[in-house]
């Protein structure tokens, strides 16, 4: 059953993209997430993923190992060498919101998974804002492979 859910989701996110032809306005893949807002605080971080989609709990990994990188969950060589950077002056967040607002399946396989976020750090400014989490499949899950931040919609203009 696991399988075949997977495969739906797969083929949603891939019947989602389709080359961009001028003139043609683009649409917002729904993600299913679009209303939930994550929510992660030090101390507070439980040791499961509540949700059933493998893109969203390798994010909650993310997030989770953002916060407390030696967590056992967090795994160097499954996500962004950056997270597990040790220096006061980073301003490591201690609390952290995202949002999901867009899949962008790219030709490689891999996902952008685009994200409104909140965070009370600096982090390399990668938890404030719009940022994207880069995902590759692996398996029956996915990796972190990149995060980075945009310029919101409007002022991509």
């Amino acid at each position: 059953m696991k399988k075949i859910v997977y495969t739906l989701m797969a083929l949603c996110l891939i019947s989602a993209c389709s080359e961009k032809k001028e003139n043609e306005q683009t649409t917002t893949p729904k993600t299913g997430f679009e209303e939930i807002v994550f929510t992660y605080k030090a101390g507070e971080l439980s040791d499961n993923c509540t949700t059933d989609s493998p893109m969203v709990c390798a994010m909650d990994v993310a997030a989770k190992c953002t916060i407390d990188p030696k967590r056992a969950e967090c795994n160097k060589t499954k996500l962004p060498k950056f997270i597990f950077m040790e220096d006061e002056s980073l301003q490591r967040p201690t609390e952290m919101t995202f949002r999901i607002y867009k899949l962008k399946p790219l030709k490689s396989g891999s996902v952008e998974v685009y994200t409104e976020s909140t965070c009370n750090g600096n982090w390399f400014g990668l938890c404030q804002g719009n940022i994207i989490y880069v995902l590759t499949p692996n398996g029956d899950k996915w990796n972190v492979n990149d995060i980075y931040a945009i310029a919101a919609p409007e002022q991509q203009k």
